[in-house]
This record gives C-alpha cells, structure tokens and sequence, in this order.
C-alpha cells in the first residue's frame, strides 16, 4: 500500500487525473514518488499516441499533431510549461540573483516567458510533424523530460527559502536516483533500439549529459534549483530529445 499511496501521490502533482483518494502528504511518500515519474511521463506519452491515432484518421496530419501537443498540456496542466516561462522571465531579466529569483516567483507571465512558450510549443509541432512516423517520438518525449529529473534534483541546493520545489530538491536519495533516472532510460532506450538502430540507445545519455550541463548553468545564475527550473529542464529536455530524434531521422537510424 505504501508504494501504491506513493505512486497515487506523484500522479497528483504530475497529471491533473481526477484521482481524489486522499494520499498522506510525508516528505518520504514525495521523494519516493520521483521514481514513478518517467512511468508517469509513459502514461502522459500513451494518452498522446491513442490521441494522435485517433485524430490522423479525422484531420489532416499537422492538426493532428497540434492537438496531440496541447493534450499534454492539458494532462500536466501546463505545470512545466509554466516553470519553464518563469525561468525565462528570471533568467532573461538581467537582474540580480535575488531580483531574478523574485521574478521567477511572479504569478504574472513577462515577454521572456511569452516568447519562451511559443517557441517550447511550435517547436515541438514542427519537429514531430517532421518526422514520418512520430508515434514512438511522441510516446517517449514525456518520458525523456521526466528521467532527466534526478540529475536536477540530487543534492542540489535549493535556491529559495520556501516553495514546492523544497520538497523534492537536494532531498531524494542516491537510490531514488539510480531507479528514478534507470527506468527512464530502459524505456527510451530499449524502445528506440527495438524501433530502430541500435545507436539510439545513446539519445537518453545524451539527455542526461545534457540536464547536467542545464543544473550547472542554473545554478551558476540563481546559486540553487527552484520548482520552476525544475520544469523548464522538463521542457527543454523534450525540445532536445525531439531534435536527436529528427537528427536519427536523417541519417536514416529510425
């Protein structure tokens, strides 16, 4: 049961499923919870594929994919997609550390995370309607954004005093890391090797390698991690994963 109240608790915080059972909120049930996130990302990609399915059939191909992205959306409830225009607003503000992190903490949206939005989105249409067939890229982009996680999270500093992301930052054990970020990467890899050649096994490495050099420039700006860095490595990491995967295309490995 305590796997299952962990499991049901970081679907609440991922996913907008109306999953009303009453879970006990411990920091221990939240930090065991990262490792079920790329499993939550499987999930999130599935619903996307059966969408995207459903729609090709009715559409044409490009709306398809459209509706595809915003299905996410309304899955996550736009949860990265807002860390990720509160990052930007903070980051691109060219401010002090404290001013940045204050900005960052702003509910309103500024022209950085406009911007920031309308680029994360319109670059996730053109490279999924670029690729031929893009229903595995689709089911694993979810997946790519949410293993990278622990390398965001794992003993890092949390830039703020407060906040949600206080919770999970610099909290989740070495084994959290392991699974969380072992899990993510044997259902990308071993999906994209059966789907294709074997050389796009090297795709979520390059993720992870990737989410490592985003947490050091992060932390190099803001001196920590926040909640909304956390999700604008979500963001940015499906954007990279999409790219490698249109890069594979070309050279013929999918």
């Amino acid at each position: 049961m305590k796997w299952v109240d962990t499991f049901i608790l970081a679907v609440q915080l991922l996913t907008r499923f109306p999953i009303k059972k009453e879970v006990a909120v411990k920091d221990e049930t939240l930090t065991d919870g990262v490792i079920f996130w790329p499993v939550i990302g499987l999930i999130t990609g599935a619903i996307q594929v059966a969408v995207y399915v459903l729609l090709e059939q009715l559409m044409p191909r490009p709306a398809a994919v459209v509706f595809t992205v915003l299905v996410q959306l309304l899955i996550n409830g736009g949860f990265h997609l807002d860390g990720l225009c509160d990052t930007a607003d903070g980051l691109f503000s060219a401010r002090t550390r404290e001013r940045m992190l204050e900005i960052m903490k702003d509910s309103r949206i500024g022209t950085n995370g406009v911007i920031a939005a309308v680029f994360d989105i319109l670059l996730k249409i053109v490279l999924l309607n670029q690729l031929v067939h893009p229903m595995i890229p689709i089911l694993l982009m979810p997946v790519a954004g949410k293993m990278i996680q622990g390398i965001l999270i794992y003993q890092a500093i949390y830039a703020r005093r407060d906040g949600l992301g206080h919770a999970y930052i610099g909290k989740i054990d070495f084994r959290t890391l392991i699974i969380s970020t072992a899990v993510g990467v044997v259902i990308t890899g071993a999906t994209l090797a059966f789907s294709g050649s074997l050389w796009l096994i090297l795709i979520p490495f390059i993720c992870l390698a990737a989410a490592f050099g985003f947490r050091r420039y992060i932390e190099s700006r803001l001196g920590g991690m926040t909640g909304d860095t956390l999700g604008a490595g979500s963001e940015v990491t499906e954007i990279l994963f999409l790219v490698l995967i249109n890069i594979a295309d070309t050279f013929m490995l999918i």
